[in-house]
């Protein structure tokens, strides 16, 4: 799921990262091709990956999140 909201995020900011996929694993490297290296684009794609990725529920809210404590 984390893999297909990432490839969303990136296909809607039209910026393209390579992903890895492990179990319960997946690895993000981010770079513009155009000026080989990395820019605003990739910082900003990466807040926004961060953002979602480590979302959790705030406390008394009506979610009870994730019961696994793996997620940081």
């Amino acid at each position: 799921m984390l893999a297909n909201t990432i490839a969303f995020l990136a296909e809607a900011a039209y910026h393209h990262p390579d992903l890895s996929l492990g179990y319960a694993q997946v690895t993000v490297k981010l770079q513009t091709h155009r000026v080989k290296g990395i820019s605003d684009h990739d910082f900003e794609l990466a807040k926004r990956i961060d953002e979602i990725a480590l979302w959790k529920p705030p406390p008394g809210s009506a979610f009870d999140g994730y019961p696994k404590k793996w997620i940081e």
